[in-house]
């Protein structure tokens, strides 16, 4: 929270490419903010960084917590640096933009729209 002529503003959360956003409060999970947003996330260890499911990627400039010894052993300075994070590992610490992972079966659609474009496109 932040206090701005003694009034608390919360910032906000804001999840690409749904453009839906949501007030949080600072130490609020990703995961806990998309829930109540209802923007679905994958997970299946109930928040407990065990899965891997809920990587989402952090927006640069975006204010969050640091990763803590659990989250760099699961993710790995690789994908920390580009951003990758766990949503329920991950705390809002002020305003953050969250980028969330195309979903498997938006993949495959995509895939099988774009070779039926290009089989169009060879006649």
């Amino acid at each position: 929270m932040y206090f701005y002529l003694g009034v608390v503003v919360m910032p906000k959360l804001t999840f690409i490419p749904v453009n839906r956003s949501v007030q949080v409060r600072i130490g609020e999970t990703i995961l806990r903010a998309a829930s109540r947003a209802r923007v679905a996330i994958s997970q299946r260890c109930g928040g407990k960084g065990a899965c891997m499911m809920c990587k989402v990627q952090v927006a640069e400039g975006s204010k969050v917590s640091s990763p803590k010894e659990l989250e760099r052993r699961m993710i790995g300075a690789q994908n920390l640096a580009r951003g990758i994070r766990l949503a329920c590992q991950t705390r809002v610490q002020g305003e953050t933009r969250v980028h969330l992972p195309e979903s498997r079966l938006a993949a495959v659609v995509r895939a099988q729209l774009e070779k039926q474009r290009q089989e169009l496109d060879e006649e």
